[in-house]
């Protein structure tokens, strides 16, 4: 059976997954943080994540906190890996898209691609979802 995804499109994939897994091993330590201080908004709630919280002081120093131990964790850099990563297989995405699309259509969406963020994100999508076995490589 032929596959529907090719090389790019599941380095892609794969790439999305990395930045999402480490995203979420981020959450957690703040959810965590905010589990073990107690921590809660005026009105009682219990913030989800940091970005959640009302009282700015207490996110400042939260943040600061969450952030040490996020870098002791070494999630930080983990992260900037994965979004490296993550935006190069971006760039084979629109690479590969630009270079199957026709002629005059190309043209425009290589300047667009370069100076438009939801046209640069709709190639990609539309890159990603393409099934692969009907483009001739």
């Amino acid at each position: 059976m032929k596959s529907t995804m090719n090389k790019i499109q599941k380095n892609y994939m794969a790439a999305k997954a990395l930045v999402a897994q480490v995203e979420s091993q981020q959450e957690e330590i703040e959810r965590k943080y905010i589990s073990e201080k107690g921590i809660r908004n005026p009105d009682g709630s219990v913030p989800e994540l940091l970005y959640c919280m009302e009282d700015g002081a207490a996110f400042d120093k939260a943040n600061e906190e969450c952030s040490a131990i996020i870098v002791a964790a070494g999630l930080e850099n983990e992260l900037n890996t994965a979004r490296a990563i993550l935006k190069a297989a971006e760039e084979k995405m629109i690479e590969y898209g630009l270079s199957i699309a026709p002629a005059g259509v190309r043209e425009v969406l290589q300047k667009a691609v370069k100076e438009n963020a939801c046209t640069r994100m709709k190639v990609i999508d539309l890159v990603f979802r393409l099934d692969a076995s009907t483009v001739r490589m």
